[in-house]
């Protein structure tokens, strides 16, 4: 099965991240072909441009194999998520956050053509994860984050890129918080001022970053090298991790090579 170089593929795009990410990418010229997975589709704007680039697909993430389309782009981003607020239980949040994350990867994986020498598949994914994520965390949050970042790298794609955003300021407003998230979004002025680039971040930057690694070859963009590139021991998959300084760096370093 070919897979379009000029095509992407979004899991998760009526998140605040998916969303941001659906325009930026319909607006950047990178694809011909933009194609969205979720459980309902994104209702569309007047702020969204080149919609006729646009093929949405509501899919159920419990039957991947009956939903799942077959001509899957070779470049896939995921900002499929939920909070623990969000969600009725901690076996939900882990269903949404990591078993639909990592149970729609390994589809692709299976479906997508192989490196006949690696065997290794030929897509790049790009996930949405959160700063602090560590499978051994003590924290249920960050665990479940760290445990997906995990399995991700071990399916057998050729390149992931994980993104580790601190604190997001969305564009519009969450209908739910949890208290945590509640009590730092009256920090964010502060946060702002004194240390931005450590402690928060726009979902706008954050899509914009992972559209931007997303259309490089290398995992170095605009000059700006990824937290730590690893190679993993067994799946032989190049893992690079971006923190919440480089997805700023990245943005910022892209629009001034652009002037």
């Amino acid at each position: 099965m070919s897979i379009p170089k000029t095509s992407a593929l979004i899991i998760g795009g009526t998140g605040a991240v998916g969303k941001c990410l659906v325009r930026d990418a319909l607006a950047s010229n990178a694809f011909t072909r933009v194609l969205t997975l979720g459980r309902r589709t994104l209702a569309t704007d007047d702020s969204f441009t080149n919609t006729t680039m646009l093929e949405q697909k509501t899919i159920s993430f419990d039957k991947i194999q009956d939903s799942f389309p077959s001509d899957l782009p070779q470049v896939v981003f995921c900002t499929l998520g939920t909070n623990l607020t969000s969600a009725p239980s901690a076996e939900a949040f882990k269903r949404v956050d990591q078993q639909y994350v990592v149970d729609s990867a390994r589809y692709i994986h299976k479906m997508a053509p192989k490196d006949p020498k690696t065997g290794r598949s030929k897509v790049h994914f790009l996930y949405c994860s959160a700063i602090g994520a560590n499978p051994n965390s003590y924290f249920f949050g960050t665990r479940t984050k760290g445990e997906t970042e995990q399995a991700l790298a071990e399916i057998g794609f050729e390149r992931v890129s994980i993104f580790q955003p601190a604190l997001l300021k969305v564009v519009e407003p969450r209908k739910s918080l949890t208290i945590v998230e509640w009590a730092a979004t009256r920090f964010v002025p502060l946060l702002d001022l004194v240390a931005e680039k450590s402690t928060t971040v726009s979902v706008a930057t954050v899509a914009k970053c992972m559209r931007l690694v997303g259309t490089s070859d290398s995992a170095e963009v605009a000059g700006v090298a990824p937290k730590k590139v690893e190679i993993h021991s067994v799946s032989r998959t190049t893992v690079a991790y971006y923190s919440n300084a480089n997805i700023h760096d990245i943005v910022s370093s892209a629009s001034k090579l652009l002037k």
